[in-house]
C-alpha cells in the first residue's frame, strides 16, 4: 500500500513529466497497488490500463449517473450510449467543426494578441484560465459575463464528481448542477425555434435528426461537454506549451511549420498528461496483472503512468513528437473523449496566436514550475501557474 504522504498525487514536480514517470516506476516494480490518497487500487501499466478502459462490461462508468447527472453520455452503457454518441459525432462534423474553428480564431486573438510587446505574463491567471469559458460561452451565444459563474458552477460539479461518495461536495455540486442546468434549458428553448450554424445550434439540430429531441437531452449534452473539456483544455495547452519551451527542437518545428501542432498536443497528452486517470466502478470480480479485484469496488486507471510504461513507449522519458504508440490522454474504446475536436480546435488557435505574437517566448528563470494533481482545484494533472517571458 502507498501512504497517503508517500503518494505521487501529494506532491508536485517542476517537471510536467514528473508525475507520470513517478507513477510508472512504482508500476515496474507492483502493477496494481493500493493507493491511500485516492482510495482505490492504482492499475499502473499502458496494457492493464488500456484494457480495463475498452472493457466496460467490467470496469464501468455507472458511478457518474448519480443523482441530477443520471443521463450524461459518460455513465450510459450499451444502446443508450451508442444513440447519445451518435447524436454527438453529428455535431462534431467536418463541416461544423470548420465553421467552429472560425468562430474560435478571433476570440484566440482577442484574448492571446494583447501580450504582444510585453516584457513577461503570467500565462494562466492572465490568458489560459479563463479562455476555453469564453471559448464554449461564444459558441453556445452566451454572454462573456456569466463566465465567473460558469467557473463556479464547473468547478462545485467537478468536486463532486471526483469524491462521488463525498457528502461534503454532493449538496453544493448538486445545486450547481441544477443551476446550470436551469440555466441552459433556458437558452436551449429559446435557440429552438430558430437553430442557428453555432454549437447550440448544431447539438439541438442533431437531436433532432436523431428523433431524440427534449430541451433536457440537449441540456445535459450541453453540460457534459462542459464539464468534460473545460479543465482538461487549460491544462493541455499549458502542458503543451511547457513542453515546447523545454524543448527548443520541438519549439522550432511548430514555429516553422504549424500543420506538426497536432503532434505536439498529441505527445503533450503523453508527455505532460493532464488527464491523471479515471476511477471505474468494478461490475464483478475479476484480476488485473495477477491481482484480484473484487466486484463492488473502484480501481483508477493510471493514465499518466501508462504513458511513461517502457513497454508501450521507447524513450518515455523523452518528449517525442510523432513517436509511435497511441497515447491515452482522450481515453480510448467506447468512452473516447467525445470534445477532443473541439479541444484540438481551441488549442490550435490559441498556440498559433501567442507564438506569432510573441517570437521571445520563453520560461521565466526566476520562477519555477510545479506540476501537480489537483491543480487550480480541480482533477486534472497541471500547474497553477505558468509564468513567461514575451519578448
Amino acid at each position: 500500500m502507498i501512504a497517503s504522504a508517500d503518494s505521487p498525487f501529494a506532491n508536485s514536480s517542476p517537471s510536467p513529466a514528473g508525475f507520470g514517470s513517478a507513477l510508472a516506476l512504482l508500476g515496474r516494480q507492483q502493477p496494481v497497488v493500493f493507493d491511500e490518497a485516492m482510495g482505490a487500487p492504482l492499475v499502473l501499466r499502458y496494457r492493464d490500463v488500456a484494457a480495463a478502459l475498452r472493457d466496460t462490461a467490467t470496469f464501468s462508468t455507472r458511478f457518474y449517473g448519480m443523482g441530477p447527472m443520471a443521463g450524461v453520455m459518460i455513465s450510459q452503457d450499451g444502446e443508450e450510449h451508442s444513440r447519445q454518441r451518435r447524436i454527438h459525432n453529428r455535431f462534431f462534423s467536418a463541416s461544423a467543426s470548420r465553421r467552429y474553428a472560425e468562430m474560435v480564431r478571433p476570440l484566440a486573438e482577442r484574448t492571446f494578441r494583447p501580450l504582444a510587446g510585453r516584457p513577461g505574463a503570467e500565462l494562466m491567471s492572465e490568458a489560459i484560465a479563463y479562455y476555453p469559458m469564453t471559448v464554449f460561452l461564444n459558441l453556445l451565444g452566451v454572454p462573456d459575463d456569466l463566465g465567473h459563474q460558469g467557473l463556479i458552477w464547473v468547478r462545485e460539479v467537478m468536486a463532486w464528481l471526483a469524491s462521488p461518495m463525498n457528502p461534503e461536495f454532493a449538496e453544493p455540486g448538486g445545486r450547481a448542477f441544477q443551476e446550470m442546468s436551469d440555466y441552459i434549458t433556458g437558452l436551449v428553448e429559446r435557440e429552438r425555434v430558430t437553430p442557428g450554424d453555432n454549437l447550440l445550434g448544431e447539438i439541438i439540430k442533431a437531436h433532432l435528426d436523431e428523433g431524440g429531441y427534449t430541451p433536457e437531452a440537449v441540456t445535459v449534452a450541453v453540460v457534459g461537454l462542459l464539464l468534460g473539456g473545460f479543465e482538461t483544455t487549460i491544462q493541455l495547452l499549458a502542458g503543451t506549451l511547457v513542453s515546447l519551451l523545454l524543448h527548443d527542437e520541438a519549439m522550432r518545428r511548430v514555429r516553422a511549420d504549424p500543420s506538426t501542432m497536432d503532434a505536439a498536443f498529441d505527445e503533450a497528452l503523453r508527455w505532460a498528461s493532464p488527464t491523471a486517470g479515471l476511477y471505474r466502478l468494478v461490475l464483478r470480480d475479476t484480476e488485473i496483472a495477477g491481482t484480484p479485484i473484487a466486484a463492488g469496488g473502484m480501481v483508477y486507471l493510471a493514465i499518466a503512468a501508462a504513458h511513461f510504461d517502457a513497454d508501450a513507449f521507447a524513450e518515455p522519458e523523452s518528449f517525442i513528437m510523432g513517436r509511435r504508440g497511441t497515447h491515452l490522454g482522450f481515453g480510448i474504446g467506447a468512452h473516447y473523449c467525445v470534445g477532443a475536436p473541439l479541444a484540438r480546435i481551441e488549442a490550435r488557435a490559441a498556440l498559433s496566436v501567442l507564438l506569432d505574437a510573441c517570437p521571445g517566448l520563453r520560461l521565466d528563470p526566476d520562477r519555477p514550475l510545479a506540476f501537480r494533481y489537483g491543480a487550480r482545484g480541480f482533477v486534472q494533472h497541471g500547474t497553477d501557474t505558468l509564468p513567461v517571458l514575451t519578448a
